[in-house]
């Protein structure tokens, strides 16, 4: 079995990075002008001037707050899982649970709020 520790390693490894990845993953997926914490963040989003709105910045954060709790519960059960694959596995997969569902999970806000039609 891996050690607490290790595992809480790889849980705080995955979140930091998916945390980091946050807005420029808004970006990607929705095309919105959002930047790095450490380049603006959102204060090049489309919320502040054009036609479309953000989905995720749209609610004040609370798209990005729920998307990344989700995501992070996620990550949190593979990673604290008593049984399962090896430490480098489960951190692949926690690290690939960020876009997965990040994806999935903006793709369906996204398509809820005609962000694709307008």
């Amino acid at each position: 079995m891996i050690p607490l520790s290790k595992r809480t390693a790889v849980f705080v490894i995955a979140a930091l990075i998916s945390g980091l990845c946050l807005y420029d993953f808004c970006n990607w997926i929705y095309g919105c002008g959002c930047q790095s914490f450490w380049r603006a963040g959102a204060e090049h989003c489309n919320i502040h001037h054009g036609p479309k709105h953000c989905p995720w910045c749209t609610h004040g954060g609370a798209g990005f707050v729920v998307s990344a709790l989700v995501v992070m519960s996620v990550q949190g059960w593979i990673a604290f899982r008593a049984a399962g694959p090896s430490l480098l596995v489960r951190l692949a997969l926690c690290l690939a649970a960020f876009p997965v569902l990040g994806g999935l999970i903006a793709w369906l806000v996204g398509f809820s709020q005609g962000y694709w039609s307008r």
